[in-house]
């Protein structure tokens, strides 16, 4: 894959930096990149499958923390010339969800690389909307081979 520049909002470049698929992506933005850190962005919206009563569920919130982390890698990767890979959650602490987000909500996400050793990745998320920080935690990433 070519040089990439930021921000990333085209959703095909975005789609190509991520081992999801539709109608499982829950980014669609990275607006700043920095070895360690990232910024990534996500607009809800009403088809979304984790939008019940206009609210997007704290699944779904996990989710697209975890899918911030992933485009954190799939962009650090990028120039590989190899398909994004799988990667799981392996541990999820100090989960903190302030509020709930509603669709039409543009989040974004804060990635922090605590500490990354072979496939194992530890990371600090902090999501906003509106400025606010509606959740927070800490997630051990592990890439499939």
């Amino acid at each position: 894959m070519k040089a990439l520049k930021i921000p990333i909002i085209d959703m095909t470049t975005i789609k190509k930096l991520l081992p999801h698929r539709e109608p499982m992506i829950m980014v669609n933005s990275l607006l700043e990149f920095a070895d360690g850190k990232a910024i990534v962005g996500f607009t809800i919206l009403k088809e979304n499958l984790f939008v019940a009563d206009d609210e997007f569920s704290e699944t779904g919130l996990i989710e697209h923390m975890a899918q911030a982390a992933a485009l954190y890698t799939g962009f650090k990767n990028h120039n590989e010339e190899t398909a994004a890979k799988e990667g799981f959650i392996a541990s999820i602490k100090k989960l903190k969800i302030h509020k709930l987000p509603k669709i039409d909500d543009h989040l974004i996400t804060e990635v922090t690389i605590i500490h990354e050793i072979m496939h194992m990745t530890s990371i600090k998320l902090s999501t906003f909307n509106k400025g606010i920080e509606i959740a927070h935690a800490e997630m051990n990433t592990v890439l499939k081979e």
